[in-house]
């Protein structure tokens, strides 16, 4: 029987298959209807191979002279400074307080900042762009490597939501596998659409969701893992002591068994 460690688990090729790849969609953001295309006016910088150079500017320059520029975002900030969260796994303070003045729905900056970023790339690159410092300071947040995890040992989910509602709602979890086994097709219990994830497949934790935020979600937290591929600091190592075979049939079932099951069409 799944234990409630995974509430829904989608192949990323499945996930991807199933995206409407059309040209150009309509979407509404802030009571306006936006284009959903390539958005060729955006300010899209990177910063891939000057992020040293960009953040010595942000820090000499263009901090202090966009604050200076705009009473609204200098209040913005020193609140930030004042209430923003302490910064952890690999954050700065100042990425912090730049996400504290980003999501502040009592401030124009949001408003004003996403604007310019839909529209001003023609002001980036004349120098005349406001938001110099705010857009390389999420940029760079968002480039920080995210948590990375396994789950320590073969972990049963589910396909669907609904089977994991009787096994609690406190934390959960949304995991998208590349090693997952859809074990439907062989349990006891098919109706339950279980998955079994094995403990070598590693995950990043990419986002952090809470009921809080969102009214509507389905568990008060769930944290969204995203697999990045495997490690087994164990591979083979029985044979490599001289040890296994008090273990060679439980290993060879369990291979046997998740082999058999990662069949084509029902890897997920």
């Amino acid at each position: 029987s799944p234990l409630p460690v995974a509430p829904e688990l989608l192949n990323l090729r499945q996930q991807y298959s199933q995206v409407n790849l059309l040209s150009k969609l309509i979407a509404a953001v802030e009571g306006q209807i936006f284009p959903l295309d390539m958005t060729l006016n955006s300010v899209d910088d990177q910063y891939k191979g000057c992020t040293e150079k960009m953040a010595d500017l942000v820090k000499t320059k263009y901090l202090e002279k966009e604050k200076s520029a705009s009473a609204e975002y200098n209040k913005t900030w020193q609140e930030g400074e004042q209430k923003a969260k302490k910064a952890e796994d690999n954050l700065q303070q100042n990425h912090s307080v730049a996400i504290h003045v980003y999501t502040n729905k009592d401030s124009k900056v949001y408003s004003n900042f996403t604007r310019a970023t839909r529209t001003d790339k023609q002001k980036y690159k004349e120098g005349t762009f406001k938001w110099y410092s705010l857009h390389f300071l999420l940029t760079e947040m968002q480039s920080n490597p995210s948590i990375e995890v396994r789950l320590s040992s073969f972990s049963s989910s589910s396909l669907d939501r609904k089977v994991i509602q009787g096994f609690g709602s406190k934390s959960c979890f949304e995991i998208y596998t590349c090693e997952g086994a859809n074990l439907t097709r062989y349990s006891k219990y098919p109706e339950e659409k279980e998955v079994l994830i094995p403990p070598y497949e590693t995950f990043n934790v990419t986002a952090v969701k809470n009921r809080t935020d969102r009214p509507d979600l389905w568990c008060e937290t769930v944290f969204v893992l995203n697999s990045t591929g495997t490690r087994s600091d164990l591979n083979c190592d029985l044979f490599n002591s001289g040890n296994h075979a008090a273990f060679f049939n439980v290993s060879l079932i369990l291979q046997i068994l998740v082999c058999k099951v990662c069949t084509p069409g029902t890897i997920l």
